[in-house]
């Protein structure tokens, strides 16, 4: 989560608005990788990211032992976890978005935490569906 997430938003911001993060050079993925890095030393991001980290592997282990986790169909399951993690991520977003500034920053940032949030809960989910276990 700690590398998936920042990415995938970073990715998102430059690639839904390029003018606004940097230029068509910020799709360099060194510059992704960067700017990722410096979003995550950002105070701002700490509120809700950092509890985002702690409770995601406490949620998962209970639900990675349920039978219907185990038994639906990789598929469906990713397909869930991409929908939950993406009202999540706009949830958790929502926290720091700065509402009073203009629609088209807020909609960069919304996007920004549901894709991030749904990427990021199906990898997750997919990494709990086929962790080893004890016998």
């Amino acid at each position: 989560m700690v590398t998936i997430s920042p990415v995938v938003a970073v990715t998102t911001l430059v690639c839904w608005n390029p003018e606004r993060w940097g230029g068509l050079l910020s799709l360099n993925p060194l510059a992704i990788l960067a700017m990722s890095f410096f979003g995550l030393i950002t105070a701002p991001l700490w509120p809700t990211y950092i509890p985002a980290l702690a409770l995601t592997p406490i949620v998962m282990h209970g639900v990675s032992r349920t039978r219907l986790f185990k038994s639906l169909p990789l598929v469906i399951v990713l397909g869930i976890s991409f929908v939950l993690g993406v009202i999540a991520g706009v949830g958790v977003i929502s926290i720091i978005v700065p509402w009073q500034e203009s629609k088209d920053l807020v909609l960069n940032w919304v996007a920004a935490g549901g894709v991030s949030g749904g990427v990021t809960l199906a990898t997750v989910s997919f990494i709990f569906r086929y962790e080893p276990r004890a016998a």
